[in-house]
């Protein structure tokens, strides 16, 4: 949406008696800002954004205000306002979440932000002007396409939802093969490679090579052989303990 106003003209119509929309017209407002940035979510989570959504939302909302009995720049002052009001609250609520994540539970909470945006998506779905330039593809399910998204964000921290406790064992186990690689030769790396980074599922093959890849990297651990066996040794029991 493009809403540009002087300052010198924005001060006068905020200051005019004329700058007195009703309650009803603020909520559209808000809803109408509120949809245009989630708009870039609803595309992440599966749904179809029309290209050119900026300049179809905007044709489509002036025409519905121009029954509004208010001035065209008042109601850029107001829409202008409410764009910086909903990217400001989008902008705090992901980084208090981001930056106040110190556990496991509180990471699997990105699930929940997301089904909130989810919900906001499917009203724009059922909205007079976003459902022109917002759709669902048939049998789109929400939680599902929720699920996925927040997969591909956790899984490098082991936390997707198919992240199985045997899985995430596996994985530590391949960052080991990575890291103590110097230390256990590569034939040994390579044989516990074999031996717990094989699967028929590719988004966990995905997972255990990213794993090694990284203990592979790894340059600040400095492990002594030692230290890699006591924690390959400890590794091997967690793997049992945790089963298929």
């Amino acid at each position: 949406m493009k809403f540009i106003i002087g300052a010198v003209a924005l001060c006068s119509i905020l200051s005019a008696p004329a700058f007195a929309q009703s309650q009803a017209q603020q909520d559209r407002i808000d809803r109408v800002a509120r949809l245009v940035v989630t708009a870039p979510m609803c595309q992440r989570l599966g749904m179809t954004v029309d290209p050119e959504i900026g300049t179809k939302v905007e044709a489509a909302f002036r025409a519905e205000t121009a029954a509004w009995q208010l001035a065209p720049a008042i109601v850029d002052a107001l829409k202008a306002a409410a764009l910086r009001r909903q990217n400001a609250m989008l902008r705090v609520d992901l980084e208090a979440t981001a930056g106040n994540a110190r556990t496991d539970e509180q990471f699997r909470g990105i699930n929940t932000i997301l089904m909130g945006y989810g919900h906001t998506c499917i009203e724009a779905t059922r909205d007079p002007i976003f459902s022109q330039v917002i759709t669902a593809p048939p049998g789109y399910d929400l939680t599902t396409a929720v699920t996925a998204f927040s997969d591909s964000l956790l899984a490098g921290g082991g936390l997707a939802s198919w992240q199985t406790p045997a899985i995430q064992a596996r994985g530590d186990m391949m960052m080991l093969a990575g890291t103590c690689r110097a230390q256990i030769g590569a034939a040994r790396s390579d044989a516990l490679v074999s031996e717990f980074g094989q699967t028929d599922d590719a988004r966990v093959r995905g997972y255990y090579r990213q794993a090694f890849d990284l203990g592979l990297a790894d340059t600040e651990l400095n492990f002594s052989l030692a230290q890699c066996n006591r924690a390959i040794a400890n590794q091997r029991n967690d793997i049992a303990a945790a089963g298929r």
